[in-house]
């Protein structure tokens, strides 16, 4: 069975709790404050915003002693030409021994802040050194829709369009599209990777607007289909340490069929073909190529080993089949079990009486599901590639 009831219950159970939420705001606005007014600072910094999963609405509760995690991009007019990425980097130490000291460190590609209550990652990234280019971004980077707190879940009109306004309360959303394409894909920013001593292209507005629109075609089923399967990883055995994060959300996005109708199906569909698609490379040990949605010469997998991808496979090839089992079985109660037993306590059993209404029988497949893809998502194929 769907048990759409259960699904949403299980789905509240797993969402990033409202105190959780305010800790990632409190310290991520905290931080851009900062960036915003250092007079150091201040003069290179163009615009700041929030990326990662947070952003994308696909992050899951964080359990334990885990803290939200919440990345903060920051948009700089530093020339990538004339500058290293150790120098760029550089400068920003002074501000974060002001604010922040002995709770920083330095990653290959950011900075990690640790506080009691939410972890950050500092992203430091540069504008495109052409004048027609920068100054089509500086305008978009400083628009509400890139400058806002607002996840995708928090507002389902969202676009990335220079003249988009959040939705007002007892309002009707804007009917906005996105901005055209060509006005600001072919202009990533660049990004310091000190470990390689070079900058590299990096698109997280690309990120952002590619699950914005997938979830929309996907009927909001997109980001919860993708918390559904973060948490199953988290919760099954024998699983390697990756694929997790972006990369495990990004395989999904690659598979997950257009229209999906129910959160039960779209888990069906994603284990099923991610376990037909994949089988080959499994067996041969090869690792699929995934192209970044906005800098499509980036392999999204490429830092996945082939023995972790084919004991990744083997844990999706056995969730694929319990996952049929539990939408096929007609019994609310066995159903709910079987699920339970793919997502753990969170998912709760119907009662006697639970369960969906019937409207329809369920038309097993016939064959292996294929992703299907139009032109209009002719880009699908570490957080920052």
């Amino acid at each position: 069975m769907e048990l759409k009831s259960q699904f949403n219950e299980f789905l509240r159970e797993i969402r990033p709790t409202d105190r959780q939420k305010e800790d990632w705001k409190t310290g991520s606005n905290t931080l851009r404050s900062r960036l915003q007014a250092d007079e150091t600072l201040s003069p290179i910094v163009i615009a700041t915003f929030l990326q990662g999963s947070v952003r994308r609405s696909t992050a899951i509760r964080p359990t334990g002693d885990k803290r939200p995690d919440v990345d903060v991009v920051v948009v700089t007019d530093i020339d990538y030409h004339k500058t290293t990425p150790q120098q760029a980097m550089d400068k920003f130490v002074p501000f974060l021994n002001k604010f922040y000291p002995g709770k920083w460190r330095p990653q290959g590609r950011s900075f990690g802040i640790e506080l009691s209550y939410v972890d950050l990652d500092l992203v430091i990234t540069a504008l495109p050194t052409d004048p027609a280019s920068r100054q089509a971004m500086e305008r978009l980077y400083r628009s509400t829709s890139v400058l806002t707190n607002d996840t995708l879940e928090d507002d389902m009109s969202w676009r990335l369009n220079s003249r988009w306004q959040p939705t007002a309360f007892g309002n009707q959303p804007q009917l906005l599209d996105d901005e055209p394409t060509g006005n600001w894909r072919p202009n990533p920013l660049f990004l310091p990777d000190r470990d390689v001593g070079n900058w590299g292209r990096t698109h997280p507005l690309a990120q952002i607007q590619w699950t914005a629109q997938n979830n929309r075609i996907c009927n909001g089923h997109y980001v919860n289909i993708v918390r559904s399967t973060k948490w199953w990883r988290q919760n099954a055995e024998n699983m390697p340490k990756y694929p997790k994060g972006y990369p495990l959300e990004h395989m999904i996005g690659h598979v997950l069929l257009d229209g999906t109708s129910s959160m039960a199906a779209g888990i069906v569909q994603v284990f099923e073909t991610m376990r037909d698609k994949w089988q080959f490379n499994a067996a041969w040990d090869m690792v699929p190529e995934l192209a970044d949605h906005g800098v499509p010469e980036h392999n999204v997998l490429k830092r996945l080993s082939s023995e972790d991808f084919k004991a990744f496979h083997a844990a999706i090839t056995n969730a694929a089949g319990q996952a049929r089992a539990a939408l096929d079985e007609e019994d609310a109660q066995e159903s709910g079990r079987l699920w339970q037993k793919l997502f753990g306590t969170k998912f709760p059993i119907p009662g006697p009486n639970g369960g969906d209404r019937k409207t329809g029988f369920f038309v097993p497949p016939t064959k292996a599901a294929e992703p299907v893809r139009t032109d209009r998502f002719a880009s699908r194929t570490d957080r920052f590639a």
